[in-house]
């Protein structure tokens, strides 16, 4: 029964992710905010939690505080998000926009902690796949249905339903199973993890490379899709298809890892997303558009999975909340912020295939650097068999 309470919490979870981030910059274009504003406004959904998240992850390891974390954060982001529609001014939504990223920050990266601490009491860490395809789920149900929902008419809805869901992810939060840390976790131990761990550093410095381009793209997917005159139904087809693929492989993300190992798998991933944006820039067509945009839901299913079992391989289980945190803020905090700030000046007078060009060359660095890191850890796990 626990398994099925995290497969509906990440379902929940997703479903109400699609039905309104997808168009959340179209919702404030339509607040008539200038696009430099919108820029400001989508890095800090970003930057926020962003330098909360390793705070969080902290606090979480050392009151052993996980599960009521996640709670929290579901119930009090629920009502910030309700508040966007109070309001059209710029300064209301810049205050409101931070203080929804801080309450909101914890929640992925302690529910990943909650999901793998109950798979490792049974043996079973590499099937966290199977939880997280659920998300991919819901995410594909609810944009689906959303296109052809919102887009054309009423955005504001889609606020309230992801207002709503995110209600009942604190409902279902409560009956998850929580962790317990045996040993004792000072507070500088997860700032340490950056300072004397080279391989990380150098993996999360590749992660946020990828993560500049994935911000850019989830935010940007719509618009990019509007240029191409796309109708209603399309752009809710192609947000859709976008994590179609995601279904399939983090179903068999264990015996991908048991038959080539963490690092190829990893790499094959996310090797996905430069070939994506090379297309993004060359497509005209929003029916040839659509199948593009699967090689999305390919380079996410190595990051939501196959990154995440990584992390909590090479670091200490005592930290597995800021572990997960740190890869969660260099993913969708530090890359993100920086991606989306630079797509709000680029877009002030430019179309989108200049954001797809620049996606391309971060994108390619990203995965040069990524390979560099895990082959370090390779050498090292070698070097150690040798001894």
């Amino acid at each position: 029964m626990i398994r099925f309470w995290f497969k509906l919490f990440y379902a929940v979870k997703f479903a109400g992710i699609g039905v309104f981030m997808p168009y959340m910059v179209i919702y404030f274009i339509r607040k008539d905010l200038t696009n430099a504003q919108i820029g400001y406004l989508m890095s800090l959904t970003t930057l926020a939690g962003m330098i909360v998240q390793p705070v969080w992850g902290i606090i979480s390891d050392k009151f052993n505080v996980t599960r009521l974390i996640v709670t929290i954060g579901c119930w009090a982001t629920s009502g910030l998000v309700f508040a966007f529609t109070l309001t059209d001014r710029f300064e209301h939504l810049l205050v409101i926009v931070t203080l929804s990223s801080i309450v909101n920050a914890p929640v992925h990266s302690n529910l990943v902690a909650l999901a793998l601490s109950h798979l490792e009491s049974r043996g079973k860490q590499e099937e966290f796949g199977k939880f997280r395809l659920w998300g991919s789920i819901g995410f594909i149900v609810a944009t689906a249905i959303a296109g052809g929902l919102f887009f054309e008419d009423n955005l504001k809805l889609a606020v309230y339903i992801y207002s709503g869901s995110l209600v009942v992810l604190g409902l279902i939060s409560l009956q998850l199973p929580d962790r317990r840390i045996s040993t004792e976790v000072q507070w500088a131990d997860g700032f340490k993890l950056l300072v004397h761990n080279r391989r990380l550093r150098l993996f999360l410095l590749g992660v946020v490379c990828l993560g500049i381009t994935v911000g850019i793209g989830d935010q940007y997917l719509v618009v990019y899709m509007n240029e191409l005159n796309a109708t209603a139904w399309i752009i809710g087809s192609t947000v859709a298809v976008t994590a179609m693929p995601e279904i399939p492989l983090m179903h068999y993300a264990e015996k991908f890892i048991r038959k080539w190992g963490l690092r190829m798998t990893y790499i094959v991933g996310i090797s996905a997303l430069p070939l994506r944006w090379l297309l993004n820039t060359l497509v005209t067509d929003p029916n040839i558009a659509l199948p593009v945009q699967a090689l999305h839901g390919i380079g996410l299913s190595a990051l939501l999975t196959i990154g995440v079992i990584y992390i909590d391989n090479i670091l200490p289980k005592t930290l597995r909340a800021s572990g997960q945190a740190i890869y969660s803020t260099s993913l969708y905090g530090l890359g993100p912020s920086i991606g989306l700030f630079i797509a709000g000046l680029l877009m002030s007078s430019r179309s989108t295939q200049t954001l797809w060009i620049m996606c391309l060359f971060v994108s390619i660095i990203g995965c040069i650097i990524v390979n560099r890191a895990m082959q370090l850890g390779d050498q090292q796990t070698t070097a150690n068999r040798t001894l």
